[in-house]
């Protein structure tokens, strides 16, 4: 009897693992020949800039510490998850299921690119979801970390109009990020959130709260130590 399960359970682990290999490299292709989701993103992405006449920035080009800041506050698994996260998807599902609608948004970077670029227009529903997260993988598999944390930083809306991180830049400080001190950088970071919340212009103590909440997780996630924090929250904040 032993070995009868053992063998019945053995095929059902090897038959478990073909399938899989065989749903990841037919998404794959999907993703490369029939819908080519890089594509799409990157045509979405431009077309809002341009839009917006917002200038772009290359990956090298946006400042480290900013990286840090949305990684650590967004989505701490960006650099090794498939472009979701397991953990958020649960969660997000069991709101969206109480509440018999998409409320939750994406969890990850890569989710949240997907959410603002191919299903902009798309209506929120529990069936969104799945797109999203299968949008999600196929983009993570066909395409680099870099590109879409750059496609992710110069399409995202940061309030005043702003789409992208350099318009933001502009729009809050009347300089590119380049010109911005860690201080600024990291305020920048967390305006996403919430844009009208945050926004410095019109609350600068929600926005400083929100700015010491996203340092706290860089601390947490060991991007900076706690003195670096200080530091980064002592930084003067000049909006233009």
């Amino acid at each position: 009897m032993l070995p009868l399960m053992w063998r019945v359970g053995k095929n059902f682990i090897i038959c478990s693992l073909l399938l899989a290999v065989g749903l990841w490299y037919g998404a794959r292709w999907y993703f490369t020949h029939v819908y080519p989701i890089q594509l799409h993103v990157q045509q979405q992405v431009i077309a809002q800039m341009n839009a917006q006449h917002s200038s772009p920035l290359s990956y090298s080009e946006i400042p480290a510490m900013y990286r840090k800041a949305v990684i650590a506050t967004e989505d701490r698994t960006f650099e090794t998850n498939i472009g979701i996260s397991f953990r958020g998807i649960g969660r997000a599902l069991w709101v969206d299921i109480r509440g018999g609608q998409a409320l939750q948004g994406g969890s990850t970077i890569t989710q949240q690119l997907v959410h603002n670029t191919v299903l902009r227009q798309i209506p929120k529903s529990i069936g969104w979801k799945f797109i999203e997260m299968f949008d999600s993988v196929g983009l993570y598999d066909t395409m680099s970390k870099a590109d879409v944390f750059m496609l992710y930083a110069n399409d995202i809306y940061f309030g005043q109009q702003a789409y992208g991180l350099y318009a933001a830049s502009e729009a809050y400080f009347g300089l590119p990020p380049s010109q911005l001190n860690a201080g600024e950088l990291t305020m920048l970071a967390g305006l996403p959130n919430a844009p009208s919340d945050y926004d410095p212009f019109v609350n600068m103590k929600l926005a400083r709260m929100r700015q010491k909440f996203v340092v706290s997780r860089m601390v947490l996630d060991g991007q900076v130590t706690k003195t670096q924090a200080n530091a980064i929250l002592n930084d003067p904040i000049q909006l233009q």
